[in-house]
């Protein structure tokens, strides 16, 4: 069920909106002190703007466990009364625990998490969560380590917990610390890949500069008419509610470009003329994203128009006219795009594969992303990919592993190349697979208690690690050459629960991801090795 944005917030906001834009107010003033149509002329963006379109910060206190010796005992007192209450709340009465032996232990430390919920976020939308171990503590890393499931509330800066504060979101998952780009990176200080999960949907909230109850509803009825019906309602004077259309799931942002751009014109000689002036701009202003917004927020009435620029010599021009038109739903554009998307030196090639995707049917682009998946250019390649795994296509072979992160294979491409994400999502996707492993070989981890190696003469490769409380060697574990089988072998759970399935060696995602990186860098396996954007949330 859909509940508005965290009520303090939205208030906020709106009253930065009446005290902070006076000056916008007075040019709207014109527009309403006749009840005449012929003065609401503007874009709703000029009218209104959206409430609170922008992450929420949440914080919580959790636990951190599986440390090696590396946490700490030291606890705030407050801190301390909140997580014993919060852990046997969470395991129940029937669960026999003592929570300050867990709070007080060296394999576990207190840390403060951190993260931004996305804006207009839906019920089970993950995010990233930076976790920090508090301040004044001998906590020396959190590296290995598995946050437990943590409340997330909205916090000013100041706060630490937010008390009776509502909760968001909840937390959960393996710590990452990022050794891929950082030779010394902060080890009191981690992410959770998509570890953070919004509790419910959050309203879009539209507010009126200047509360009028007749704009509003001519407000409504626009969105309605562009959009469809009931994807907005007016609840007051100076406040419209918006629902998410079907096809704009994955593009709220998009959407909202186009309801602020979108022209309430009060007759058709009004929507002519700004139709000639947008596709006046698209021809020869170079900044032609912002005018094709305007063209496709009006929406049919600019096909006509629009269907020249197809044959224009501007490369520019003629693919957002494409673009817009596609958007809009003339499939007078597919051509065009198709073109702009398999040509290798368009400099528009990957806009045109997303365009494409957004909106195509799912069988098109499932071929059209079977044929560039194959393509020399990586980026090509990896926008392909994520299509088809988005559409959970059979080229597509996804592994869990140890229930915190994936392997995806794209079979039997070139060039070969590892892709290792650094947000969202944790996976390693394998372009080329089957991926095989050099002969010969032997890969130690920059602490030297994780070891790879295999003889020359040797069939299958031996893995094996210290155990990070005795500091016994567990293994060696065989597996084949298969990169894929390594890195089951290397993570996968120590004691798995099915006894059909074989024991790991319970190695952490970040610690794969630097061990397969040194691989590649060796030669151990012939493939290039990419590093995925790190989340901005470790910023």
């Amino acid at each position: 069920m859909k509940t508005r944005i965290y009520e303090i917030l939205t208030v906020a906001v709106l009253m930065l909106f009446v005290v902070g834009c006076d000056e916008q107010q007075k040019n709207t003033d014109k527009s309403l002190e006749s009840d005449s149509p012929a003065q609401i002329d503007n874009t709703i963006g000029q009218l209104a703007d959206l409430v609170a379109f922008s992450p929420i910060p949440v914080k919580g206190i959790g636990i951190v466990v599986g440390l090696n010796n590396t946490g700490s005992s030291e606890c705030p007192p407050m801190v301390r009364d909140y997580l014993r209450q919060y852990i046997i709340a969470q395991l129940g009465k029937r669960v026999s625990v003592n929570p300050d032996m867990m709070i007080n232990s060296r394999d576990t430390a207190i840390v403060l998490v951190e993260g931004s919920i996305p804006p207009g976020a839906a019920a089970d939308e993950s995010f990233d969560i930076t976790v920090t171990a508090l301040p004044n503590t001998q906590t020396t890393s959190l590296k290995g380590g598995r946050l437990y499931t943590t409340d997330l509330k909205f916090t000013t800066q100041s706060q630490i917990i937010a008390g009776t504060s509502k909760i968001l979101a909840v937390a959960a998952g393996a710590v990452y610390i990022d050794t891929i780009s950082q030779d010394n990176p902060d080890l009191r200080k981690g992410l959770i890949l998509g570890g953070g999960k919004v509790i419910e949907n959050h309203q879009l909230t539209l507010a009126l500069f200047k509360p009028n109850y007749r704009l509003a509803a001519i407000i409504r009825n626009r969105i309605n008419e562009r959009f469809g019906r009931d994807t907005t309602n007016a609840v007051s004077e100076g406040i419209l509610y918006l629902s998410l259309p079907h096809e704009f799931k994955d593009r709220k942002e998009r959407f909202i470009e186009l309801i602020r751009s979108l022209y309430i014109t009060s007759s058709a000689v009004s929507e002519e003329r700004q139709i000639n002036e947008l596709i006046e701009k698209l021809k020869n202003d170079p900044a032609k994203e912002k005018y094709e917004t305007g063209l496709e927020a009006i929406g049919k009435p600019v096909i006509i128009k629009l269907l020249p620029l197809l044959e224009s010599s501007d490369i520019m021009t003629r693919f957002y006219a494409a673009k817009c038109l596609f958007n809009i739903g003339d499939l007078r554009a597919l051509k065009s795009l198709r073109e702009f998307a398999q040509d290798t030196t368009s400099i528009v090639r990957i806009d045109a594969i997303k365009t494409l995707a957004s909106r195509g049917k799912k069988q098109d682009i499932i071929a059209l992303m079977n044929r560039i998946v194959r393509d020399d250019d990586f980026d090509v390649r990896y926008a392909a990919y994520e299509y088809l795994q988005r559409y959970n296509d059979p080229s597509i072979i996804r592994t869990a592993v140890a229930q915190d992160f994936y392997i995806d294979q794209i079979i039997h491409i070139s060039p070969k190349a590892i892709f290792v994400s650094r947000k969202d999502e944790p996976r390693i996707v394998l372009f080329g697979a089957p991926i095989i492993c050099q002969e010969d070989i032997f890969i130690e981890s920059d602490n030297g208690h994780i070891i790879i190696n295999a003889l020359p003469d040797e069939k299958r490769i031996s893995a094996m690690c210290k155990h990070p409380i005795t500091g016994e060697l567990v293994g060696p574990l065989k597996t084949s050459f298969r990169l894929t089988d390594l890195i089951r072998t290397l993570g996968d759970d120590p004691a798995p629960k099915d006894e059909k399935k074989r024991a790991g060696l319970g190695i952490p995602y970040s610690q794969i991801a630097e061990l397969v990186k040194k691989m590649c860098d060796k030669g151990a396996v012939k493939a290039d090795f990419v590093p995925g954007p790190l989340s901005p949330q470790a910023q």
